[in-house]
């Protein structure tokens, strides 16, 4: 059996619908010796006859109007997947999945999305907590589209972007005495029960290194793994600690304070992705993200 194609198909729906080779050819803009030609190489095609002749019209057998439901469907189809491409490029269906450290998917990415969404109403966005590693894997095998991390990595098997960098906070119960302070120095900090962050992670490192640097010891009685989880343990009363800046949320809390620590431990927030790989809803959103985090630097200073 000979293939047929889809402008013999078009040519068949048209005298179908139309009645007439006359009307097809005018529909679809070809001349009626042409709409003749398709229907005969149609027919050939599909090896059994579609038409019977009579006056001012071609008028289907039964199998043919069989067939013309079947092609019907087939139109539906096609139309329902012209309108679900003008979707995905319009931005009006979609889903992206975003994975994020702690302190960024309860810290300043919620108010992004919260934006995007306003501009994106139709696009669906779903965020996981994964801790540093975890974000890469989930990013590199594809299971999320854009992950959100602290810098540096030591793992290049995606693009990364780097989007700003702040320096951390020391944190506080609101009434604690060095809270009357504009800055905290490691001295200020001696001696005093000191909520830490687990060993072997490398904002600990960080941390530990310039206190094992000025010789100043701490209490070190209290660990939690997310600095949401600190924050909470200050707030309790269990002492005080180095956080992340990039939690506005958790520094709107009334039993915290938090001031400036010198000397300054800069915490940087990168992006990953896989650009290439990138749906148009996902990459709208790592756009978005781009343009937000240059919106913030520039209001930094302020």
């Amino acid at each position: 059996m000979k293939r047929f194609n889809i402008r013999q198909i078009e040519a068949f729906r048209a005298v179908v619908t139309l009645g007439s080779m006359t009307n097809a050819a005018e529909q679809l803009g070809i001349s009626q010796p042409a709409v003749s030609r398709l229907m005969l190489d149609f027919q050939e095609a599909v090896g059994f006859k579609l038409f019977r002749k009579q006056r001012g019209g071609a008028e289907p057998t039964e199998d043919a109007r069989r067939l013309f439901e079947q092609v019907e469907k087939l139109f539906v189809g096609l139309e329902e997947l012209n309108q679900e491409v003008h979707a995905i490029r319009s931005l009006t269906s979609g889903s992206i999945t975003l994975v994020a450290m702690g302190p960024y998917d309860n810290g300043i990415l919620p108010d992004m999305i919260a934006r995007f969404r306003q501009s994106y109403p139709d696009i669906s966005v779903r965020i996981d907590s994964q801790p540093q590693d975890r974000v890469i894997e989930w990013v590199a095998s594809g299971r999320a589209d854009i992950g959100v991390l602290s810098l540096p990595t030591a793992i290049s098997t995606v693009d990364t972007y780097e989007l700003m960098t702040r320096p951390a906070l020391c944190a506080m119960p609101v009434d604690h005495p060095l809270a009357a302070k504009d800055v905290i120095t490691p001295e200020d900090l001696a001696d005093l029960s000191f909520v830490s962050f687990p060993r072997g992670t490398p904002f600990r490192f960080r941390t530990d290194s310039i206190f094992e640097r000025a010789g100043i010891e701490r209490q070190m009685l209290t660990e939690a793994s997310t600095h949401e989880a600190v924050c909470n343990l200050i707030a309790a009363g269990l002492g005080v600690s180095i956080v992340s800046p990039f939690s506005p949320h958790l520094r709107r809390n009334p039993a915290l304070a938090f001031r400036p620590f010198k000397p300054a431990i800069p915490i940087s927030i990168g992006m990953v992705c896989d650009e290439a790989s990138l749906s148009v809803a996902a990459r709208a959103l790592h756009g978005f993200i781009l343009s937000e985090v240059a919106h913030l630097e520039q209001r930094a200073p302020a």
